[in-house]
């Protein structure tokens, strides 16, 4: 009887018609329900391009040398190794230019903080097999403590030796052959 009653009651109302919205309203309404996803997405997209941009544009030497002391060489000095490897060397990987890194790993005897980053930035590139070169102020105290060099080292100016590294794994640089050919051009330079 309720159902009779109710169609009696409301025997003349009609649904109203939908409400037609202009463009704006339509997009004010998307923005305001996807707002966040959009900005979610744009900053998605600048980190990745970031991470692409840098991946791309990022330099890698043909070779690296290691510079282990107590006290830092100067720019011009780590400059003028550089300049002096690359006047050596071949273009390893491809790119059109000899570029060699000069890597300065300090012993700061004083600050024991130092040292121990220092140490274990050491230990990193010694482990990822970047350096094959090494500029030592003190070969034979580097080879008791990190027995990774050929006993072929000989002495540079300043009182630095120039030594470079031995390989017990498969694990070795990228252009080893290359690397091996420089050494050589710098022992017929010392000569």
């Amino acid at each position: 009887m309720a159902s009779e009653y109710l169609k009696w009651k409301y025997r003349n109302v009609r649904p109203d018609r939908p409400v037609e919205r202009t463009k704006k309203q339509r997009r004010q309404t998307w923005w305001h329900y996807h707002k966040w996803h959009v900005i979610l997405g744009v900053a998605a997209l600048c980190m990745i391009g970031n991470l692409v941009w840098h991946a791309v544009t990022q330099v890698r030497p043909d070779y690296q040398i290691a510079y282990v002391a107590s006290a830092p060489l100067s720019e011009e000095e780590a400059a003028a190794w550089e300049s002096r490897l690359s006047a050596l060397g071949a273009d390893c990987n491809g790119d059109g230019k000899i570029l060699v890194r000069l890597n300065q790993y300090l012993s700061v005897q004083e600050d024991a903080m130092y040292t121990a980053a220092g140490s274990v930035k050491l230990m990193a590139d010694l482990d990822s097999c970047e350096s094959y070169f090494f500029l030592l102020g003190d070969p034979e105290g580097f080879q008791e403590g990190y027995e990774v060099l050929r006993e072929d080292w000989f002495p540079v100016e300043n009182g630095l030796y120039l030594a470079r590294r031995t390989f017990w794994e498969d694990r070795t640089p990228k252009h080893m052959a290359d690397c091996d050919a420089l050494w050589a051009r710098l022992l017929e330079e010392a000569a």
